[in-house]
């Protein structure tokens, strides 16, 4: 089944933001970056959802920048060890993410994700249960974070540290708060991701379970340097980020000490 005309530009005019954002990350400095990551750890430390939140789903943002070309716009994102931190000594649990095969999932996750994906009317059949998905597991410490390594360095592109074991956020009553990174966002909630859809997949997975099993779904939070946000203007016919149906919306959007928040 090919991609429609409509699906095409919008793929096109996603590869075209991406491309503009990245160009925008070449000329950020490391020190903007932590200065940037650090604010945003303090404002979203003061956020309703996250005193109301003790189970938070996080990101460990990417390693050993300095290994990776700078022309490959994956390298830059904002860094959460300060948040991690804070969310510690908040006394409230942390959750990473992991990269699977979906069938590695247990079977209940694997039929509401199945299910989620078939609400879909843009998805292909393939579509429906995508190969990878990610799960969240509880990391009990700060110490359990800093001893993860990756297991694989060259087949892991991102060089991102991955948690093996662990309690599944599902196992657990779900999520409270989710914060997921991203490559460009918006003021209206909108994100941009890096085209895996593992993100939009876990999020539109979550909010379904939470449907069936939690008295309400999870705050969806995204954070984002001032060279992500993307001002409105008009690429190939779409004003800010071009969007699919599958591009699920963020509750929130934190860039430095702004809090921009969904229509």
């Amino acid at each position: 089944m090919s991609m429609s005309i409509g699906n095409a530009a919008v793929a096109s005019a996603k590869k075209k933001m991406r491309q503009q954002i990245a160009k925008r990350l070449k000329r950020i400095t490391d020190e903007s970056i932590i200065s940037q990551s650090s604010m945003i750890a303090n404002t979203i430390r003061m956020l309703p959802e996250y005193h109301k939140a003790r189970k938070i789903g996080l990101y460990l943002h990417l390693d050993v920048p300095d290994a990776i070309p700078k022309d490959s716009g994956k390298i830059v994102e904002v860094q959460t060890d300060l948040l991690i931190r804070n969310i510690f000594e908040d006394n409230k649990y942390i959750f990473l993410p992991r990269v699977v095969p979906t069938t590695d999932l247990p079977s209940t996750q694997q039929k509401l994700l199945q299910f989620a994906q078939r609400r879909l009317k843009g998805k292909q059949a393939s579509d429906y249960f995508p190969f990878l998905s990610i799960n969240m597991l509880h990391m009990p410490d700060i110490e359990s974070i800093e001893r993860l390594v990756m297991e694989d360095a060259k087949a892991n592109a991102f060089t991102i540290r991955e948690p093996t074991e662990g309690e599944d956020a599902f196992d657990v009553g779900g999520l409270d708060l989710v914060i997921v990174p991203g490559l460009g966002f918006t003021k209206s909630c909108t994100r941009l991701g890096r085209g895996k859809g593992f993100y939009d997949n876990f999020i539109r997975l979550h909010r379904l379970w939470s449907h069936y099993n939690a008295p309400s779904e999870p705050a969806i939070i995204g954070v984002s340097l001032e060279e992500q946000l993307v001002q409105p203007h008009v690429i190939e016919g779409y004003m800010e980020l071009p969007t699919e149906e599958h591009d699920e919306i963020l509750d929130a959007v934190i860039v430095g000490d702004e809090i921009y928040r969904r229509r």
